[in-house]
């Protein structure tokens, strides 16, 4: 951040500089072309005013200064307002009165008179040009400004963003390495062939767990892996009490989504629906494109019952929809529904942004 700072500075005063002698440089040959069109050119006006010229950069360049230092920008727009007020005509009374004092200096002859007419017309035309200098950097600074605090606004939601999204992150880890170590737990004793492939089946799991949940988004193509193999460990576990099916159309195996949304699903499924059914039931996992939008249900064998803790969410599906306003937004969370009298469908849609 600090070299960054560095460079966005040394930028920052190549371009004032730039400015600064672009802009003086200009008003100096508009000057001429006036001077040569209204027949008032001399060799000696000209180059007082290319002294004049210089003088004024110096002045603006003083001004800026002043300004860094000042912390201008903490004060009301108001205090601004009046500060540039009177620096508008401070400047311009400065840098006249710089101008007659030197034509003084070059040439005793000339009588020094701060109050006539051409002082005054002096005074005018310069407040022109330092009008247009005063509003072009003042503005050039407030943009400047408002772009860094945009910037560390920015920067400060993506933090924030990251930071509970390792929260929840970590809190999902362990949920689901409990309830996997309960599936193969229940094998050790029956069956020692089972739990072995159980083992596997679950260290490929935590394997591509570790991996792609540093991830902000996977495809949906590592997604259908990562459940299928988590429903290939949960089949070990209820053998003919589960039935399972993984329908992804293949359009969509590009296409990105944040971590573990099917994975969710599917642990919910078996939680909440399977495990409490005497005979089991069918968990069939779908992802479609419907009007632009990935559409994504998981269905199971069961019903919509009431927690008696007051109706509230299990860790995984509270964390997925926590996660999925992180992302989303704009987009409806999940919605949980029971479609006939046996079936529990639970459906996201999200939108195809992430498919680069």
């Amino acid at each position: 951040m600090n070299k960054y700072f560095r460079i966005d500075k040394v930028s920052r005063k190549k371009l004032y500089w730039i400015f600064q002698t672009c802009g003086w440089t200009a008003m100096l040959f508009y000057e001429l072309i006036n001077y040569i069109g209204l027949g008032f050119f001399t060799v000696p006006d000209f180059l007082s005013l290319m002294a004049l010229t210089v003088i004024a950069m110096l002045y603006t360049h003083l001004y800026r200064h002043i300004i860094n230092k000042s912390n201008f920008s903490a004060h009301t727009y108001l205090v601004q307002f009046f500060w540039l007020l009177v620096s508008w005509v401070s400047l311009s009374l400065i840098i006249t009165l710089t101008g007659t004092l030197l034509s003084y200096i070059n040439n005793h002859r000339v009588k020094l008179n701060l109050f006539n007419l051409q002082f005054f017309m002096n005074v005018i035309n310069w407040s022109r040009y330092l009008a247009v200098w005063l509003l072009m950097y003042h503005i050039s600074k407030f943009l400047y400004y408002k772009s860094k605090a945009d910037l560390r606004q920015l920067h400060t939601a993506l933090e924030l963003q990251t930071a509970q999204l390792e929260i929840l992150r970590l809190q999902l880890n362990p949920h689901f390495l409990f309830n996997a170590l309960n599936s193969i737990r229940s094998l050790i004793i029956t069956d020692g062939e089972q739990a072995r492939t159980a083992t596997t089946l679950l260290s490929q799991l935590l394997r591509h767990t570790l991996n792609y949940e540093k991830q902000r988004f996977i495809s949906l193509q590592q997604e259908a892996e990562i459940v299928m193999d988590y429903l290939a460990l949960e089949k070990i576990r209820f053998e003919e009490r589960l039935e399972y099916c993984v329908d992804i159309e293949p359009e969509l195996y590009e296409i990105t989504v944040p971590p573990s949304i099917l994975l969710t699903l599917a642990e919910n499924a078996i939680k909440h629906g399977i495990s409490k059914l005497v005979k089991g039931g069918a968990i069939v996992v779908e992802v479609k494109k419907m009007n632009d939008q990935v559409f994504i249900m998981v269905t199971n064998s069961g019903k919509i019952t009431v927690n008696e803790d007051k109706g509230r969410q299990g860790i995984g599906i509270s964390n997925l929809n926590k996660r999925l306003k992180l992302f989303y937004p704009t987009q409806p969370s999940l919605a949980l529904q029971q479609v006939t009298a046996d079936r529990v469908a639970a459906t996201i849609q999200l939108p195809m942004e992430h498919s680069n």
